[in-house]
């Protein structure tokens, strides 16, 4: 962090963060000796933690071009961590200048690194909310303001489904609820299926929770999987340019399903 960098009046700096963690293995600098510490210690059990967070990154901008490529142009980026280069609505926005973007986020770094980020930005804001409080999260003046909920929205939720520890699938429903028919749902989280003892020792250091390929099917029923379905990260419809980031064991799936 930059001494001149602002920062939250209620940040635990003492504390980690997974948001932060995961801003360090992206190669960011909104982290603290905190977070470092722990970041490494997620190294030493599992090395390829920081090319599965690229890999996750790259599958973000899939993700979201196939979705505009789907006509839609609002998105929701559920559990966005701190903004780098390359977040959901300068992809978007490249492609489509029309697009509309709400983050939301409950860290506090990320919400003040991304008001930054997003000022004189048309058409894109950020939330500091809880993602499990769906409520507050579509009520926010900042959501209602920039989506039309007459219109699909897609609803990202990369790399943080796995820090919630109950089952999401209701979560999941109440936000496509909120939404109509067409709105996709993309994700990534951590599976132990490959790796079972690394994962299970990724998940200890983060409070995370692995879930399997039928687990993460199950949180999409009902909807419409779209090609190639739940497949390791690095595996969702990759661009030539990515395979330099294709991991020798997957640490995480991807998905993007649409509500039918």
């Amino acid at each position: 962090m930059s001494e001149n960098s602002p920062l939250p009046h209620d940040l635990d700096l003492d504390r980690p963060s997974g948001a932060r963690v995961h801003d360090f293995l992206l190669g960011g600098g909104s982290n603290f000796s905190s977070d470092r510490e722990l970041a490494r210690r997620v190294l030493a059990v599992a090395p390829d933690a920081r090319l599965d967070a690229l890999v996750n990154r790259a599958c973000l901008h899939r993700v979201v071009r196939t979705c505009l490529d789907l006509g839609i142009r609002q998105f929701l980026d559920v559990g966005c961590g701190i903004p780098t280069i390359g977040t959901a609505h300068q992809i978007a926005q490249q492609q489509a200048p029309d697009a509309r973007v709400v983050y939301i986020d409950s860290e506090p770094l990320a919400v003040t690194q991304g008001e930054l980020l997003l000022e004189g930005v048309p058409n894109a804001a950020i939330v500091q909310a809880d993602l499990r409080d769906v409520d507050a999260v579509l009520a926010s003046d900042r959501a209602r303001g920039l989506l039309d909920p007459a219109e699909p929205v897609a609803v990202l939720m990369f790399s943080v489904l796995h820090f919630v520890p109950e089952h999401p699938a209701e979560m999941i429903s109440r936000y496509l609820d909120a939404f109509p028919p067409g709105s996709p749902l993309g994700l990534t989280h951590f599976t132990a299926d490959h790796a079972p003892e690394t994962m299970r020792a990724v998940a200890d250091l983060l409070s995370a929770t692995a879930r399997s390929r039928a687990e993460l099917e199950s949180l999409l029923a009902g909807l419409e999987v779209l090609d190639p379905g739940v497949v390791p990260t690095a595996d969702w419809r990759p661009d030539p340019g990515d395979a330099d980031l294709s991991t020798g064991t997957p640490l995480s799936y991807a998905a993007l399903a649409r509500k039918p």
